[in-house]
């Protein structure tokens, strides 16, 4: 059975739409950062690099559901195509982490000074299933609706359990991805860890000194059996999850999860290390995320796979993160070539496992990706990706 990605619509600081991000990509500059400076989510107003989505302000209330209709606007020719599907075989899944936090943020803000809640507050527009159901009642799908959150695998593993209904036979369609907003509370919860970085992040650097955060959606439209693409139709070939519990917030630093939910992605998809042309990393630009990352990679497959993290061109999207670079590997197997890679300027000297990562731009056709995703927790998730055989 063949579980076909027929669309995508995404939106991140890189651009919103297929067409905005691939620009993006091939315009990139690293003297010229994507990523902004913010002052205002930070509890200190430190100028910090975030991966904002600048069309839609920082102030605008429940920006989580514009995102999600931005991206449910470029859909909505393909879903369309599905439009025969009893309702009731429509499904949902979504990965957040944050959810309406940002809403709740403000509301509080306005009750310290007011001692009243705004009139249009409502605490469910925090909940995690609310953005799921949100998709759900746009579409009047009918089918299973709800949400993943296991911090920055959530959206990676959203994409495995709508194989996981396809499979089951508990749908025939479904919206599936992720979606995250940026607000205080996630980015003053990274700078108490001493994980954001100073600067732009770098993936895989030896200077490297942590995270930037981000926001973005990325939805795709997921069925079995017959595809809804006209040309290069790509396909969820296989994932793999594990979970080790090392730690709270630290990886497992000899990178057995991560390895082994390469290696379960890997053998689910039937495919050889050597046949996955482009792995795109976790790479949280953190010195024990990339140290970690790079033994597990090296384990598997060893210096041969060209790797690169895209966080420094969309910041760490946390529960939207799995979707969003999931879709950028999509974009790129339909791309053909016609677009370069994710690429990290890279200082020497640093302390990684030998792996093959890009350093510069460079467009080669791709046949088959793997995803990383890592979170918190030890919660470890890998997604291949492929242009379909049939």
């Amino acid at each position: 059975m063949t579980y076909w990605l027929n669309n995508l619509g995404i939106v991140s600081a890189m651009g919103v739409s297929q067409q905005a991000t691939l620009d993006s990509l091939n315009s990139y500059n690293s003297a010229t950062p994507i990523l902004t400076l913010n002052s205002t989510l930070s509890a200190q107003q430190q100028p910090l690099y975030v991966g904002q989505v600048t069309s839609v302000a920082l102030a605008q209330k429940k920006r989580i559901n514009t995102f999600i209709d931005m991206c449910l606007a470029q859909l909505q020719t393909t879903i369309e195509q599905f439009s025969h599907i009893d309702k009731s075989r429509i499904a949902v899944v979504l990965g957040t982490s944050t959810s309406g936090i940002a809403d709740g943020e403000r509301a509080r803000a306005h009750f310290e000074h007011t001692a009243q809640w705004p009139n249009d507050f409502h605490y469910y527009e925090q909940e995690l299933a609310t953005p799921a159901h949100y998709i759900a009642q746009k579409l009047d799908a009918q089918g299973p609706c709800y949400s993943i959150s296991t911090a920055c695998t959530s959206s990676a593993k959203a994409l495995l359990s709508a194989r996981a209904l396809l499979k089951a036979d508990m749908a025939d369609v479904v919206i599936c991805g992720g979606v995250d907003t940026l607000c205080q509370l996630t980015l003053n919860g990274f700078d108490s860890l001493a994980s954001l970085s100073t600067g732009v992040c770098q993936p895989f650097s030896s200077n490297r000194d942590g995270i930037n955060i981000g926001e973005g959606a990325a939805l795709f439209v997921m069925s079995k059996g017959v595809s809804a693409i006209t040309d290069t139709a790509i396909a969820l070939y296989g994932g793999g999850e594990s979970s080790d519990a090392h730690h709270i917030s630290a990886p497992d630093p000899n990178g057995m999860g991560a390895q082994s939910a390469m290696q379960k992605a890997l053998k689910q998809a039937q495919l050889a290390a050597h046949e996955i042309d482009y792995i795109n990393a976790h790479g949280t630009a953190t010195l024990k995320n990339d140290e970690m990352e790079a033994l597990a990679i090296n384990r598997v497959f060893g210096n041969n796979t060209p790797l690169s993290s895209s966080k420094h061109l969309t910041g760490h999207t946390l529960g939207a993160a799995g979707a969003i670079e999931a879709a950028l590997c999509w974009l790129l197997l339909k791309g053909q070539g016609q677009y370069a890679l994710p690429y990290n300027v890279l200082s020497t000297g640093g302390n990684l496992a030998d792996v093959k990562v890009i350093k510069q731009a460079f467009k080669p056709k791709l046949r088959y990706c793997l995803s990383n995703s890592f979170a918190f927790g030890g919660n470890n998730a890998s997604l291949v990706l492929g242009i379909a055989n049939e």
